[in-house]
């Protein structure tokens, strides 16, 4: 039994074997969270675990990263029609910016080797898209770009104060560039108390 199975809690996904979780509930014991919030890993009896403490900055820190791929001459607005909408979308983003990334994720109780573990788990070719040793981005960067991406397209209500504000925000995207977390199908059995974050009509 894990620290977080004392409280209720849905499982969202996997993340290289990692389950991630949503708190139904506070949290305040072996690490802080409440329903705002995810959780990777389930602390003690399980992985130590990593709070994303603020999903909003996450998703606008991939949206800023998304708006500064277009800002090039040699992007075309005919091809790439958010460049259209890039001041607006600025505007919607700014207020929620945090580029410090220790408030955005917090881990508790990770040692010298949780840390290696988990470099050497997301630069594995098993995920699905992993961390490139060669990358200009620091690998929280990339932690925190692929957990915003997965927020704003799976969990768009943890960031509620953007989406409400961008109309039709999907259209403009015909790609990922992350994808790392598994979400858990329909109908299998799962050992979160609160079930699948997901629910399958």
């Amino acid at each position: 039994m894990s620290h977080i199975d004392s409280f209720k809690h849905e499982l969202v996904g996997l993340f290289g074997g990692l389950p991630l979780y949503h708190p139904l509930e506070k949290i305040d014991g072996d690490f802080q969270a409440d329903e705002r919030q995810l959780i990777l890993g389930g602390g003690s009896g399980e992985h130590p675990a990593m709070v994303i403490e603020n999903p909003l900055a996450a998703v606008a820190w991939f949206l800023r990263d998304e708006l500064n791929s277009l800002k090039g001459d040699n992007i075309k607005t005919k091809d790439y029609p958010l460049k259209r909408y890039i001041a607006q979308w600025e505007s919607v983003i700014k207020e929620h910016e945090s580029w410090d990334s220790n408030e955005v994720l917090k881990f508790y109780d990770w040692t010298i080797e949780t840390y290696k573990n988990f470099y050497d788990l997301s630069t594995s070719k098993a995920m699905p898209n992993p961390y490139s040793e060669d990358s200009s981005k620091e690998i929280e960067e990339w932690l925190i770009l692929g957990l915003g991406e997965f927020i704003f397209f799976a969990m768009p209500e943890l960031a509620s104060p953007i989406l409400e504000k961008l109309e039709e925000p999907y259209q403009y995207f015909t790609y990922m560039q992350y994808n790392n977390v598994l979400v858990i199908p329909k109908n299998f059995p799962l050992y979160a108390n609160g079930g699948n974050a997901f629910k399958f009509k």
